[in-house]
């Protein structure tokens, strides 16, 4: 009878062992499940930031080019001979040339600093992710 006891005691200290283990290593993944959870939201929201950024770039750009359209086409019906509207349109051209190509430049240096940017996000919260 003994013997028994002493079996049903050791069942039971290894039983209690392994639940109080499952318990440990569940709330340890549940600890990183929330981890990566943050981070990932952390993430999203510098993208979406950054994404937003570009976008009003470009949304600023739109309504500047269409102004500019606008207005070269008003000079445009102001013109009095074949000359002068070739002058007009010319110019008009040239500026919504350099225009452009500043908007791009400006656009391509804004995309280059969010993808800096998301790529540090990134590492750093792969960093984080993983920290002992």
């Amino acid at each position: 009878m003994a013997k028994a006891n002493q079996t049903t005691e050791a069942l039971a200290t290894a039983t209690s062992e392994v639940i109080e283990k499952s318990q440990e290593v569940f709330a340890k993944s549940t600890e990183n499940t929330e981890k990566l959870a943050e981070n990932l939201i952390d993430f999203n929201t510098a993208v979406i930031k950054s994404g937003e950024a570009l976008a009003k770039k470009a949304y600023d750009n739109y309504l500047t080019n269409v102004a500019a359209v606008y207005d070269g086409a008003k000079a445009l019906t102001k013109t009095a001979d074949v000359a002068d509207f070739y002058k007009v349109a010319s110019s008009n051209y040239t500026s919504a040339a350099e225009k452009i190509t500043a908007q791009s430049k400006e656009l391509a240096e804004l995309s280059a600093k969010a993808l800096k940017d998301n790529a540090e996000t990134a590492k750093k919260l792969y960093s984080k992710a993983f920290a002992a």
